[in-house]
């Protein structure tokens, strides 16, 4: 059977094929060939890569019930290219007669992945846990999605909690496969010699396949100063839309008064910016050209994200000649927009924290191209500290006490640097303040909107185990009254994004001693058993907060097979990482 959708080249493509018992009359072969059929359209309906392109999805021309027909159908999927395998049984079958006869076709790196529904007249079930089971046994990974259907007739579908189940799953295949070969942009050093921002060059190519450009910005600035690298016109396009659209009536060149005075510039309508200056708009031409410069480096080298030394050596060192701030660049590429419309979301992190890059391609990936938010974990904002604050402002929180922030606290995501525009309904420039940025330009702020919800988190990586661990829990964004709001903003850095977050089952009291770094990623659309089947095939490891469910029904993957024969989820990751 050929490509469910015409082939895309160059797009990753995901094999599915049907195992079977040679023994089984024609209808149940046609009815086992009809599911595999369904879940090939199924992968191809819900799967996107960032761009928004499906992936490729082959399906394998026959039942595969012996030795012959796996080498028939091997040859197929491996002309049409496949990246991943999916096994969709809907009978008994000999594994080793087919579907591990196929597989062995592939390297042993390919992903693999078996799902099927649990019916009784001809088991698929039981040839799943078989399959799997022995896969297990050879210290391979093969998660399952054992769902449910109608177990009689010849055109079953699977139920929606089931499809959402294999979606998810297919995602973390997708996402793992399609970041093999990838690279990303480091330009220079870790910026302020931060030991959680390095760049883990080894590492990212061992456990997510990725490469990496390093570069340094010397010829960044030479390509600013000599006003090269980039088109005059699409400049002028971009800070029209800039100064006229994204940004109109918002571009504020006196950050250091409204600090000082405590100007409540986000939730009054009554504060206007002044006019820019010609130096303003020099400076603020000179972020956007940076923005079309690292862009166009960015196409000529492949890459699919990046990450940027803003401070320091480039903005705030004094020794040398500091330049403009990186922030308004780095808050385009995490956008879902710009000037010339909506384009791919491109993760790029701030302080070149390629640590937390790792975590946005990821996040990025597995949402189907959603943007990611970058932020400062700056403060933790407990029960008792709001009351004292509302107390201090003579606020009543009275009607506002079955708020999640007012039961759990909340934590203010003070972004710095490439905060995502699509994370707001409403923007603003600001002057970056002279101590901090000599070099000037402007930076993008907001306070995002209540009801964002999704997966908040950060890899680490430690020397000891030689492997990355998630720390992340599912949080929604806040809206607090408008006086606690300016309260909280100019208490940190006003002139920057801020998203009030609230965790779903972590106590800011936990959460304020839980993050493994200073900066934290916040993407939406990603189930927490989605992200579990990626860290999967990546083996990256994946900390329980305390008190935290073992299990939870509906949001975490049931244990792989191989995890549960070796010592659990850690140490037959643990093991296999050292096999890398």
């Amino acid at each position: 059977m050929p490509f469910i959708k015409k082939r895309n080249p160059g797009v990753n493509t995901l094999g599915i094929f049907v195992p079977g018992d040679p023994r089984i009359d024609e209808e149940s072969r046609q009815r086992a060939f009809n599911i595999g059929t369904m879940t090939a359209k199924l992968l191809a309906e819900r799967l996107r890569l960032p761009d928004g392109v499906p992936p490729n999805v082959f399906f394998g021309s026959r039942l595969v019930d012996s030795e012959k027909t796996a080498d028939t159908v091997a040859q197929e999927l491996k002309e049409a290219g496949a990246d991943a395998l999916f096994i969709v049984p809907d009978t008994w079958f000999f594994p080793g007669k087919s579907a591990m006869a196929l597989t062995a076709h592939f390297p042993p790196s390919t992903p693999l992945a078996c799902v099927g529904g649990n019916n009784a007249p001809k088991p698929g079930m039981v040839g799943i846990d078989a399959l799997v089971g022995a896969y297990a046994q050879t210290g391979r990974l093969c998660p399952m999605v054992i769902g449910t259907m109608p177990e009689t007739g010849m055109n079953p579908e699977f139920e929606a909690k089931t499809k959402d189940e294999i979606a998810d799953l297919a995602s973390a295949v997708l996402a793992a496969v399609a970041l093999r070969g990838k690279r990303y942009l480091s330009v220079d050093t870790d910026s302020m010699q931060m030991e959680t921002a390095l760049n883990h060059v080894h590492a990212a190519r061992r456990f997510f396949g990725l490469e990496s450009t390093r570069e340094s910005m010397k010829i960044f600035a030479d390509m600013l100063q000599k006003k090269g690298g980039y088109d005059p016109e699409e400049l002028r396009a971009l800070r029209d839309w800039v100064i006229n659209v994204k940004f109109k009536n918002r571009i504020f060149n006196n950050t250091e008064e409204i600090v000082e005075r405590g100007l409540p510039v986000y939730t009054s309508l009554k504060i206007h910016p002044p006019a820019l200056t010609g130096k303003d708009r020099k400076k603020l031409d000179e972020g956007l050209a940076l923005y079309l410069i690292i862009r166009n480096y960015m196409r000529d080298i492949h890459a699919v994200a990046g990450g940027w030394t803003n401070q320091l050596a480039w903005g705030s060192d004094r020794r040398g000649i500091p330049l403009t701030t990186a922030d308004i660049a780095e808050s385009l590429f995490n956008s879902s927009e710009d000037h010339a419309g909506k384009k791919t979301v491109v993760p790029f992190a701030t302080e070149n924290d390629i640590q937390g890059l790792l975590t946005m391609l990821a996040y990025c990936y597995l949402a189907g191209g959603k943007p990611t938010l970058f932020m400062d974990f700056r403060k933790v904002y407990e029960p008792w500290e709001i009351e004292k604050k509302a107390k201090e402002l003579g606020l009543d929180l009275s009607a506002f006490e079955r708020e999640p922030w007012m039961q759990r606290g909340f934590i203010d995501g003070n972004n710095s640097g490439s905060a995502s525009l699509d994370f707001a309904e409403k923007h603003y420039l600001f002057k970056a303040v002279e101590h901090y940025f000599p070099g000037f330009g402007f930076s993008v702020a907001f306070v995002s909107p209540k009801g964002i919800r999704g997966m908040v988190g950060r890899l680490a990586y430690s020397d000891l185990s030689g492997m990355f661990t998630m720390i992340q829990g599912e949080a929604e964004s806040q809206e607090l009254p408008p006086a606690l709001t300016e309260r909280v903003c100019h208490a940190s850095d006003y002139s920057w994004p801020h998203t009030f977050l609230t965790f779903d089952h972590i106590p800011s009291s936990y959460a304020k001693t839980g993050m493994p770094a200073n900066h934290i990623h916040m993407t939406t659309d990603l189930p927490r058993r989605r992200w579990q089947h990626f860290s999967d095939y990546s083996l990256i490891l994946n900390h329980k907060w305390e008190n935290a469910a073992e299990y939870a029904e509906g949001l975490d993957r049931p244990l792989p097979m191989l995890w549960r024969l070796n010592g659990g989820e850690t140490a037959a990751k643990m093991a296999l990482a050292a096999r890398r």
